[in-house]
């Protein structure tokens, strides 16, 4: 009896954590704006806050990806694959648009896109 009842927990266990799990990665290319995160939460963005976004990036503050589609707007957080920093990737690109090549996860309703290639 005790076995078909750890057998039934560890069934329940296993059947269970795929819903718990976050997204597994998918490479895809984006097309969007980079984007200061802090500045961006506050309405600043687009060329006019290059500058300052620019300077905020390459003292490490977060960016993302601010990407329009359908009418609605998605801001993915910027990493950098492979060991690079996404401020080494993409700070010399703010308020601009770029092409973004890189896997796609999302983790507590977080979208993340972890940067190998950038095309202006």
């Amino acid at each position: 009896m005790k076995k078909v009842i750890v057998l039934g927990i560890a069934m329940f266990a296993l059947l269970c954590t795929p819903m718990f799990m976050a997204a597994a990665a998918e490479e895809t290319t984006l097309s969007g704006e980079p984007v200061d995160i802090a500045c961006y939460l506050t309405g600043k963005s687009g060329s006019g806050h290059a500058a300052c976004a620019t300077a905020c990036a390459n003292k490490g503050q977060p960016i993302g990806l601010k990407v329009e589609a359908d009418g609605k707007t998605e801001v993915y957080l910027v990493l950098g694959k492979g060991g690079k920093a996404a401020k080494d990737l993409m700070a010399e690109h703010m308020g601009k648009q770029v092409k973004a090549t890189g896997d796609i996860t999302e983790t507590g309703g977080m979208k993340v896109i972890e940067v190998s290639k950038v095309e202006v």
